[in-house]
């Protein structure tokens, strides 16, 4: 039986992000193994971030010029190479290589935006917001096997490779998955249909960059709201990404595998959340009214998660950090697919490409800034990371309360978005 191109897509979106999810959990076990201090982990997973930051508005935007297909091969080759060469980082023990593989991971990593742009160019403005919803399920499930993956081939490399050679099994895990990702792009997925690019949008195709947002005359006061909400709440995510495992470790001394299960919890959420509730929420209340409360409960959950220390005891502990996850979980459920259709409907077809590159450029920023900031706050107290975080997602509920219309779709989408002249 033959795939819709979305089936297709969100295919390809669930193999790459379960190789995501191979290696997510072994980036700290890489650098320490390899000498790596607190900072220069901090850097590790920044330079990621950066060159997402420079590359992904350029790559988003030749998907729109050059078409979808030549940029996802391209992003998944790079995937590919990224986790071979992390696989012999860690055989050989060369941080070098480890800051390498993290460089070209980040500089093709242009995948999540483009897989985004074709959903929104195979789906109708009625549907866009559930195609986001089974994009961000095919991310929970990813985040749930991947992780599962990677704790059952450590294991098995351990006993066949040795304690020293057995962590590698992961990274050339992921750079299988990520080709059985490239194979199903080059020989299933079509170019999807797409509107004509106008000639202003070919002269900023290759410029586009986090700048446009202050530079740009044609950048919409719509879209530009959406994506510093896009800043905000990837930024108070991440001070919980970049923390909770030390959460984990100190309030419950779990180990490696406890972690893993902690956060498929969190994957299974997500998939129950973006994969069904999503689309009927919307449909009942709008993506506008989801993009403006969503935060307010993501930060309910982030203040659960600030108490979990408070408790003497552990099986109370226990039971706060699972209802804060859960609510946190729920709360960016639902703020993530309506924000990425909100962004979609707000711009032309043919620009689809770079404004989901100038959304996940937006995002690497602050997934940049923000776990050095979540690690200094939790050496201040592993509560602050949380209680900060849940009062950035209030002002980010306020802030798109405000700034977001009641309807903002009334002025029709902004044919001129990525253009970076000003």
């Amino acid at each position: 039986m033959r795939l819709s191109p979305l089936r297709l897509i969100l295919l390809v979106c669930f193999c790459d992000l379960i190789s995501f999810g191979l290696i997510i959990p072994l980036q700290a076990v890489y650098a320490e193994r390899l000498g790596a201090k607190g900072v220069t982990f901090g850097l590790l997973v920044g330079c990621y971030a950066l060159m997402q930051m420079i590359f992904n508005p350029i790559l988003g935007r030749w998907s729109d010029r050059v078409g979808r297909r030549p940029v996802l091969l391209i992003s998944v080759a790079g995937s590919v190479a990224s986790h071979i060469l992390l696989g012999v980082a860690d055989l050989a023990q060369s941080l070098p290589l480890l800051f390498a593989a993290r460089l070209l991971d980040g500089i093709t990593g242009a995948n999540i935006a483009t897989a985004q742009a074709y959903i929104a160019d195979v789906t109708t403005a009625e549907n866009r917001t559930k195609g986001m919803g089974l994009f961000g399920a095919a991310f929970g499930a990813g985040f749930v096997l991947g992780p599962a993956i990677s704790a059952l081939l450590v294991t098995i490399g351990r006993s066949v490779s040795g304690p020293e050679q057995g962590t590698c099994w992961p990274a050339f895990g992921a750079a299988a998955t990520s080709a059985i990702a490239l194979f199903l792009i080059w020989r299933h997925l079509p170019e999807p249909p797409r509107a004509a690019e106008s000639p202003d949008r070919r002269r900023g195709a290759t410029h586009a960059s986090v700048l446009t947002l202050f530079r740009s005359r044609h950048l919409g006061a719509t879209l530009r709201h959406l994506l510093i909400i896009v800043f905000a709440v990837t930024f108070a995510f991440v001070l919980m990404e970049s923390t909770l495992v030390y959460l984990l470790r100190r309030r419950f001394e779990l180990d490696a595998g406890g972690i893993g299960l902690g956060f498929a919890c969190i994957g299974l959420v997500m998939i129950v959340v973006q994969g069904g509730l999503v689309s009927r929420l919307s449909k009942r209340f709008g993506e506008r009214k989801l993009v403006t409360t969503g935060p307010f409960v993501t930060g309910t959950g982030f203040l659960l998660l600030a108490a979990v220390m408070v408790p003497d005891s552990i099986p109370a502990a226990w039971w706060i950090l699972i209802a804060g996850c859960i609510v946190m979980t729920v709360g960016h459920g639902l703020t993530g697919p309506n924000l990425n259709a909100l962004t979609s409907k707000n711009v032309a077809s043919g620009a689809q490409g770079g404004t989901f590159g100038l959304s996940q450029a937006v995002a690497s920023l602050a997934r940049a800034i923000s776990p050095p900031i979540g690690g200094l706050l939790f050496d201040c107290g592993p509560s602050w990371p949380y209680a900060v975080g849940a009062v950035v997602f209030v002002c980010t509920g306020v802030f798109g309360a405000w700034a977001v219309p009641a309807d903002p779709l009334a002025r029709g989408p902004d044919p001129m978005v990525g253009d970076s002249h000003v």
